[in-house]
Order: C-alpha cells, then structure tokens, then sequence
C-alpha cells in the first residue's frame, strides 16, 4: 500500500501497535527522502508539524532501554 501523504502518517502514528509505529517510522523516512514522493510538505507545513508532534510524544512516553554499544575502533577508549 502507498501512503497517500502525510494524513496516512498523522493516522498511522498514533496507533497503539508499536511494531506498526516502527514499520511506519521506516515509511516516513522514505517518504521523506523522496521529494517526488512528497510534495505535499511544502503545501501543508501544519501537517508535517502534528505528524512531528505525534512522533515526539511517542518517542517521550515511550518505555525503551538503549545499551550503549562497545566501541569497535581500538583505538579509542573503551569503557
């Protein structure tokens, strides 16, 4: 299915289903590098801007733990 545009993405991340929000995130990143694939953002500033709001209230309420990754250069220090 191709996303109509940003209305797809304000609907789609406010799901519950994180696993849809992670599939989702990767579409709009898509979508985003692809000017061809959306001319819309020029037109409908307000739309990206609730779609940037939805996702930073996600990524705030989310309950996630990063491990830091080890160091993979030598020669910089390691913990």
């Amino acid at each position: 299915m191709e996303p109509a545009g940003m209305d797809y993405f304000c609907e789609q991340v406010q799901q519950k289903d994180v696993g849809r929000r992670m599939q989702v995130g990767q579409e709009l990143l898509e979508y985003l590098g692809d000017p061809a694939r959306s001319p819309d953002l020029e037109q409908d500033q307000q739309r990206l801007d609730k779609v940037i709001d939805e996702l930073t209230a996600w990524v705030n309420s989310s309950n996630f733990k990063m491990e830091p990754r080890e160091n993979s250069d030598p020669s910089l220090p390691q913990r």
